[in-house]
């Protein structure tokens, strides 16, 4: 995948923006992704079933929404922050052998760099497995056409 972030990063003075290309590219893409899906839940279901090409199309969008979401970003948020923010085990938030905020004990473990990459990673997985529920819920609660219109009837007569 070309990197044109790069380019894009020299023009704005944002050095980050070269290294982090293939990530940003991958939000990008996941947000494009999240966005359609949440169009097509504004439509309702059809009366008629669901044809072969629509279901492979759907199967497609959601490996590929499944492989940007588990596969690529979180990878990509790990490379970044290895080799760009240097994020290793010896850089350090606390040590073990340092005092818990003033108190006069010490902390009972030491917590470095890539255990904050590990959590945002782990982070990562969760918010998209949530957004992955709350898409299959909604989905499956879509109404049919049908009822979109009966609704629509009886919120008429109502009003009058």
């Amino acid at each position: 995948m070309p990197n044109v972030m790069h380019d894009l990063g020299e023009l704005v003075h944002a050095s980050w923006m070269g290294p982090a290309g293939r990530l940003i590219w991958a939000c990008i893409l996941t947000v494009i992704g999240f966005i359609i899906g949440f169009y097509l839940l504004s439509k309702p279901k059809s009366e008629r079933p669901v044809t072969w090409a629509q279901a492979m199309l759907g199967a497609i969008g959601m490996f590929a929404l499944f492989m940007l979401c588990y596969g690529i970003i979180p990878s990509e948020w790990i490379t970044f922050s290895d080799k760009y923010l240097q994020w290793s085990t010896d850089k350090f938030v606390w040590r073990s052998t340092q005092s818990m905020l003033g108190l006069p004990w010490n902390w009972p473990f030491a917590f470095n760099k890539q255990n904050i990459r590990d959590v945002i990673a782990a982070g990562i997985y969760i918010v998209f497995f949530l957004l992955n529920i709350l898409l299959f819920l909604k989905w499956q609660k879509r109404p049919t056409a049908a009822e979109v219109a009966a609704r629509g009837e009886a919120g008429l007569e109502t009003r009058t």
